[in-house]
């Protein structure tokens, strides 16, 4: 997801911000399928996927293929490209491993690198919460990464090479949340060095086996039910391996597995996995009176209506958007297998989100 596809994301919040209002009697239901319907027979997709959480009942919507060269639909337990939806799931696991070990995320990270690149003095205004929010003064992406293969942007880029580019670059943090890739992807790494262990181990552990969502390790391995993503049309872009940087974007999951985890945000139970969400969904930086960053999260808060949390994804095969609202039942995964569709896969998300709360 680039800056250009958050901008887009922000507008459809604030254009949308006056009608939260419910119409007619139509159903959400009927809403939805009469919506996909008319956005894959104007815009010409591969397919459109639409998995909604209402009042603790999944449904899902389908138009066109999963996979057009196999006719094959998408169906629940399809398999997509979350892309920088994944860094939800980082901010997560991140806050977990910090309140498990007594970290504050106020701390510098600065002490948890490696002792060369503690040299870098400039590291020592980046805190754990600045690369959750993006205010880490980091850019997008590091300036050393060389793309071989331009269909595969970040499978060459090592940890070898994160670390050189930290041992001499310079962040100019100004208290705004510029988005940050970057920052996301050394979110993770930074779990995986509190920790010892591996970023999908670490997935394992706090949200997968927890919250029942998939076998150990799944999440990162493909099978058979896929959906195939373009670049453009009748152009297949392959599925990213994002090396170092896989906590900024690489997960797979299925609208199934997706409206699982939202079903967790919005009633997170009790103990840590409440104080983990309530603190992933403060607001820790205003973009306007209605639009701020949290954890991992974005959030966009009207006078006397529910809070909505929600982030997009964007790789070369897929766009995607998610929300939810905390203490109701109410979420939405809309995928799109299609590179820079987000102005579309956002504005019929904020669409569904906005009816599913209109309904009591």
């Amino acid at each position: 997801m680039n800056k250009l596809q958050v901008i887009l994301s922000l507008l459809c919040f604030t254009c949308c911000n006056h009608s939260f209002v419910q119409t007619g009697k139509e159903t959400p239901g009927s809403f939805i399928r009469q919506q996909v319907d008319s956005i894959y027979n104007k815009e010409g997709l591969p397919g459109i996927f639409v998995g909604i959480l209402n009042n603790g009942e999944k449904q899902f919507f389908n138009a066109g293929f999963a996979d057009p060269g196999k006719q094959m639909p998408f169906d629940s337990a399809t398999l997509f490209e979350i892309g920088s939806i994944t860094k939800t799931f980082t901010a997560y696991v991140l806050t977990a491993v910090l309140m498990d070990n007594k970290i504050s995320d106020m701390d510098p990270i600065i002490k948890y690198l490696p002792d060369s690149v503690q040299q870098n003095k400039n590291l020592s205004s980046i805190s754990f919460l600045s690369l959750m929010n993006h205010t880490s003064g980091l850019p997008r992406l590091p300036d050393n990464m060389k793309m071989v293969n331009s269909r595969q942007p970040y499978e060459n880029y090592t940890e070898a090479d994160l670390f050189t580019y930290l041992k001499n670059c310079d962040p100019k943090p100004d208290g705004k949340s510029n988005y940050s890739n970057l920052g996301g992807g050394i979110a993770g790494m930074l779990a995986e060095r509190i920790t010892g262990k591996t970023y999908a181990q670490i997935l394992d552990k706090y949200i997968f086996l927890p919250f029942n969502m998939v076998p150990p390790g799944k999440a990162i391995a493909l099978t058979e039910n896929k959906s195939q993503g373009y670049f453009a049309k009748d152009d297949k872009a392959e599925y990213w391996n994002m090396n170092v940087l896989a906590p900024a974007g690489v997960l797979k999951l299925s609208a199934n597995e997706m409206l699982t985890y939202l079903q967790h945000m919005c009633f997170p139970g009790s103990g840590n996995s409440k104080a983990i969400v309530d603190k992933l969904t403060i607001q820790t930086v205003a973009l306007s009176p209605a639009i701020g960053v949290g954890r991992g999260w974005h959030t966009f808060t009207a006078k006397d209506r529910d809070s909505i949390y929600w982030h997009n994804g964007g790789t070369y095969g897929f766009s995607t958007f998610c929300a939810f609202t905390k203490d109701k039942s109410k979420a939405v995964i809309v995928v799109i297998n299609q590179f820079n569709k987000n102005a579309i896969s956002d504005g019929l998300g904020v669409k569904i989100i906005k009816k599913l709360i209109s309904e009591k």
